[in-house]
């Protein structure tokens, strides 16, 4: 008995595994300059389903400054009905979003009356 529920165990897990390693996960780079006082968008918009594995999205983007002072805010934002709703970021050079399926993009804001230079990546489920 032992035997067979250990079995079932690593069953179950190797098919949970094996459902979420089916999601395809995509990396991209990006480098430029956020004009003084703007926002832009440097990733998406993209769409996160099931049809490709996914359980959820998870997204990570990391940005960093080139040149002198802080690189721009970063955040990931999801669309809600017509809206974005921004899911998380800040001053941060590392955000993360874990959760429902549906549609992000990453965003940079530069609140400085200078440019700012950036470098960063995001990863997505796809």
């Amino acid at each position: 008995m032992k035997i067979f529920l250990t079995f079932s165990l690593a069953g179950l897990i190797l098919a949970a595994g094996q459902t979420s390693a089916a999601c395809i996960y995509i990396q991209n780079s990006y480098s430029g300059t956020v004009p003084a006082n703007t926002e832009i968008t440097v990733q998406g918009p993209f769409t996160i389903t099931s049809a490709n594995g996914c359980q959820q999205a998870n997204i990570s983007s990391t940005i960093t400054g080139l040149g002198s002072g802080s690189p721009p805010q970063l955040f990931i934002e999801r669309l809600d009905g017509s809206n974005w709703t921004k899911v998380d970021g800040g001053n941060r050079q590392n955000v993360s979003a874990l959760g429902r399926l549906g549609t992000y993009r990453v965003r940079l804001k530069n609140e400085h009356n200078v440019a700012k230079g950036y470098s960063g990546t995001t990863r997505y489920g796809r």
